[in-house]
Formats: structure tokens, C-alpha cells, sequence
């Protein structure tokens, strides 16, 4: 059975009220009338109920996309991916206007994720109360090892965001304006001492899809210790990043699924990389050994009132297909109802898939992303004719460029849902992953690289290219911080939160690679210095007033 992520308003409410996340709608509260939360939770269920808005946040700020923070989260504006032209309003793209201080979308994700930091500390706080009855021991160790696994994911994303924020370690139950900023390796420390501490009480496995399971812990000891290395160029902490990593990759609950699964696996003409994003083929319980963590998404619990339970993915990553006279631009032979609020930059749609590189690779190969397109109207005289290529440049420039690209297969369906109910061919209810064996994988041989173990870098990236079947084996001289970015991007592509991996690296590889890949001369033009952390929010400069915060480098006076 599913995590319900359907609340009783009345527990989010109170969520809400109780937390002390120095967000700007409690700065005129007086620190009276904030809620307690004597004699309102007396069960571990209730307590529960807390713990899953958690589960339900970090879903929506990372896997909601119809939000400017949500398309920030899933890499707009990095060397993954952009926006087209006609999109330039929305983008995120224009490094001296819309990534600032100021910036409301940036202030949204620095609040949700001190939200998230807030309620965990709330969960905490309710589990230590000799008045609030568990169902066992086991059952109140594991809420304690939830909370206390999402407020290290909350602390250490935050640092690798935002740099030298604040640690946050306990419930606040009044408006405060002194939180003191924290070194970002230190911050990552905060987040390591807690997962560590919860390992022996999170399950390998569990029955309830979308739960936290110890190999994601695992996994994000490994992405923070390998933070702490980067900061303090400490090997041993690359050590403990190859060390946790290896516990998920070599610990024989997880490996990468290598043949064809799950309820298509018959049909002809794809592969296991193409099935890994069919429906109900992402959980560990659906038989996919490499899924690790994954966020729920569900029809059914869309239809009964959970809004943040689709994916719409199909509407905001697929082209414009429309614009084309003879391509009916909503069936699903075209990816269904595409309006092109993201696209590919050219590394993702062009370079990593050089023939060079990437001979014989599957995830490149036509079933997974679609670069040919026909036509699929029946009245028009060309109907079934592959669309050419000059009417697609044609339509780019008729829409100011950019509503042409391929088709990312892992973004869409051809099996729509809710069509009968009214639904549009813009969303797809299939759950998402957050961890999956791959990315750990790269966390292990970018560990090994910055040890100067590049043959052991190439033989953990060899693990994944293989399986992918291409042609075109890494070598220990071929591997360097840019082949596992582009290793990434072709494995990864929107699943990992681009702008965590790019500004985790420090130096300058985000400004670098971002100049490198930009689609478009304004982007290039509009970065004019270099940065590896988002400008902290100017609000929470401004409320901290009794001491004294620094801006991040680049920043100042932006």
C-alpha cells in the first residue's frame, strides 16, 4: 500500500501553527499566542499523520513542476536545461534579474526546506512526550529515524543551495531573529551525525512504497561526506562517501536491473532502460532492484483531492507539437499536450549523445528519446510521413525558437490516464524516483576521482555504461569532474536536482559549465561572475537582526 498523503487539515494546520521556521508569516506573531501542542497529539499515529506532510512537502517542492520553484529544482537555468525564447519571461535563466536576493522563487525553496527542518523537529519533540502512546518501541524508533532523516536532507540540500545558513536542532515556539549562520561543512556534519544515527532503525526494505529505507540514508551520507570533502579537501571524508556508497551498491539489496521488467516488458523495439519509466515499474516491491526511494504519485488519490499527485511532466517538458499544420499536437504518438516551459540545452539533446561518446547507447537510442516525429492527422494529405527536418527549423523560428526538441520517452507515456474522466494528456500518475542505484554509483566514482582513483572512477561509471549497453567504456584518463557531470545528465536527466549536484562541486564548475552549455547568447552574456551557492534570501538576512549574516560571494548588493 502507497504512503496516503491526504491530511486531515485540521494536524497540517496545526503543523503550520507550531513551527517555528522564522518565515515571514510569523514575524508578527507574538509569541503567545503560538500553539502548543499539549494534550492535541496522543497517539503515534498522529504523530505519524506530521511526519507524512514531510513526506508530502519534499515531494512537492522537488516533483511538482507547475511552480517557478519546482522547474528551479529540477535543474532550469543549469547545463541541463532552459527555456525557450518565447518562455523568456519564465525563465531562470537571466543570472543578473531573476536569480537575486530578492528572487521570490529561491526565497520559497529556502522556506520550504526550514519547514520541512521545523516539523522534523516537531516530530521529535512529540516522540520524546511520555503521554503520547506508540504502537511499539520499533514503531516510535522508526518516526524518530523519518523525522530525523528528513532534517538532515533539509539541512545538508540547504547548504549545498545556499552555503552558510543556519542549523537548526530544535522545535521554536517563538519568533526568534537570532539564528546564527553555520560553515557549510559544518552544516553537512549536522546532517551526517543524524542519518548515521538512524541507520540501525530504518528497514532495508519496506512494504509501503515511497517510505524511507535505510539505503537512502546510505545514500545521502555519501552525497554529504563527499560535500564535506570538497570543502575542507579532506580524503577521508571521501573515504566515508565511498564507504557509504559501497554499503548501498555491495550490500545485495540493490542492483541494476539488466533485462527487461514489469508488465511491458514484451514489447518490441524498447529496453530496460525505456521500462524503468513505465507505470508502476518504479518501487523496489514492483521488482525494480535499483529503485531506493521513490515520491508517490497516484490517480486515484489525485481524483479524492491530493492535487500534488501528478506529474506534469508531459505539459511542461514536451514540445510544441501543434505548431506543426498536420501534427495533431496533443496524441500521445507526440508525447501528449506539450507547451514547452522547459527544453533541453544542447549537451543534453546533442553532445552527450555524440556517436564519440555514446555509440550503441540505449538511453540515446530512438524509444527513449524520440527525435522523429510523424505525421498524425489523418485528413492531411501527408498523413503517416515522417515530419523533415526543415519544417521543424521553420516552426523553432516561428515561435521565436525553441518549441522543437526531442521527446524525452522518461517525461511522458503512451498510456494516459483519466482520459475518460476528462483529463487532458498533460499529466502522468507514475511514481517518481528520488534515489536510484545509478546516481549513487557516480556519487562512489566522484568520490574515487577527487581521491585520484581515476581508474576506479571509470570502473563505477563503466558499471552504468554498460548496462546501458554503449560501445564507448570510460578510462581512467577520460574521466574527470566534466565526464561524470555528462555522465550524470545522461543517466539522470531531470531525475536529479541539478542545481544541488552543480553547486555541492564548489570552485567554479557551475558558472563554467553553464557558460559552456547555454543555449542562448543573453544567458552567457548576463553571468558575469562566478558563484557555487544561490544568494542566501535578502528576508532572511533581514529578519536574522540581532546578528549579524553575511551575503554569499557574488551576491553583495545584487
Amino acid at each position: 500500500m502507497k504512503i496516503n498523503y491526504i491530511k486531515q487539515l485540521l494536524l497540517l494546520s496545526l503543523v503550520v501553527l507550531t513551527t517555528g521556521c522564522n518565515d515571514a508569516e510569523f514575524l508578527d506573531t507574538p509569541p503567545e499566542t503560538f500553539l502548543t501542542v499539549d494534550n492535541i497529539f496522543t497517539s503515534g499515529t498522529q504523530v505519524d499523520q506530521v511526519l507524512i506532510t514531510m513526506y508530502q512537502q519534499d515531494r512537492a517542492l522537488r516533483s511538482y513542476v507547475d511552480n517557478n520553484q519546482g522547474r528551479v529544482m529540477h535543474g532550469q537555468g543549469t547545463d541541463v536545461l532552459t527555456v525557450p525564447t518565447f518562455r523568456e519571461n519564465t525563465n531562470f535563466s537571466d543570472y543578473n534579474s531573476t536569480i537575486t536576493p530578492r528572487a521570490g522563487r529561491l526565497n520559497t525553496i529556502y522556506s520550504e526546506l526550514y519547514q520541512m527542518i521545523s516539523r522534523a523537529n516537531l516530530v521529535l519533540s512529540l516522540a520524546e512526550q511520555t503521554d503520547i502512546t506508540f504502537e511499539s518501541e520499533d514503531a516510535r524508533s522508526y518516526i524518530i529515524a523519518q523525522a530525523k532523516f528528513f532534517r538532515a536532507k533539509a539541512h545538508g540540500q540547504a547548504a549545498q543551495l545556499f552555503g552558510r545558513v543556519a542549523i537548526v536542532d530544535e522545535p521554536t515556539t517563538t519568533v526568534r531573529f537570532d539564528y546564527e549562520q553555520a560553515e557549510r561543512a559544518e552544516i553537512y556534519q549536522f546532517a551526517i551525525d543524524d542519518l548515521e544515527s538512524i541507520l540501525n532503525d530504518l528497514p532495508e526494505i519496506t512494504s509501503e512504497p515511497g517510505r524511507v529505507v535505510r539505503g537512502a540514508a546510505q545514500h545521502y551520507l555519501s552525497e554529504f561526506y563527499l560535500g564535506v570533502g570538497i570543502e575542507n579537501n579532506d580524503n577521508l571524508a571521501y573515504d566515508q562517501a565511498i564507504k557509504y556508497a559501497s554499503d548501498v551498491i555491495d550490500g545485495g539489496v540493490y542492483s541494476l536491473m539488466t533485462s527487461r521488467f514489469g508488465s511491458r516488458a514484451d514489447e518490441p523495439g524498447k529496453n530496460v532502460y525505456w521500462d524503468l519509466f513505465r507505470l508502476n515499474n518504479q518501487n523496489y516491491a514492483d521488482g525494480n532492484t535499483e529503485s531506493i526511494w521513490t515520491h508517490q504519485f497516484d490517480y486515484e488519490a489525485y481524483k479524492a483531492g491530493d492535487n500534488g499527485a501528478r506529474l506534469r511532466y508531459p505539459y511542461y517538458f514536451s514540445p510544441v507539437w501543434r505548431a506543426i499544420e498536420g501534427v495533431i499536437g496533443e496524441l500521445e504518438d507526440v508525447g501528449g499536450r506539450g507547451v514547452a516551459f522547459l527544453r533541453p540545452t544542447e549537451l543534453t539533446e546533442t553532445i552527450i549523445w555524440e556517436p564519440s561518446i555514446s555509440d550503441g547507447d540505449m538511453r540515446g537510442e530512438e524509444s527513449n528519446i524520440r527525435r522523429t516525429v510523424l505525421y498524425n492527422d489523418p485528413s492531411a494529405a501527408n498523413f503517416g510521413q515522417v515530419v523533415p527536418q526543415n519544417v521543424l527549423d521553420e516552426a523553432n523560428l516561428g515561435l521565436a525558437d525553441g518549441a522543437y526538441f526531442p521527446i524525452f520517452e522518461k517525461l511522458t507515456t503512451d498510456q494516459f490516464e483519466g482520459l475518460d474522466d476528462g483529463e487532458r494528456r498533460e499529466d502522468i500518475w507514475r511514481d517518481r524516483y528520488v534515489i536510484r542505484l545509478p546516481e549513487t554509483i557516480l556519487l562512489r566514482a566522484e568520490a574515487h576521482l577527487r581521491k585520484g582513483d581515476t581508474q576506479l572512477a571509470a570502473d563505477d561509471i563503466n558499471l552504468i555504461r554498460q548496462r546501458a549497453n554503449c560501445n564507448v567504456l570510460a578510462t581512467a584518463a577520460m574521466v574527470d569532474i566534466d565526464f561524470i557531470l555528462d555522465e550524470r545528465a545522461r543517466e539522470l536527466f531531470v531525475e536529479e536536482s541539478r542545481w544541488n549536484t552543480l553547486l555541492r562541486m564548489g570552485g567554479n564548475i557551475a558558472s563554467d559549465r553553464i557558460r559552456r552549455y547555454a543555449r542562448y547568447d543573453y544567458q552567457v552574456n548576463s553571468l558575469t561572475f562566478d558563484f557555487n551557492t544561490f544568494p542566501i534570501p535578502q528576508t532572511v538576512i533581514d529578519r536574522n537582526k540581532d546578528v549579524i549574516w553575511e551575503q554569499n560571494p557574488g551576491w553583495e548588493g545584487r
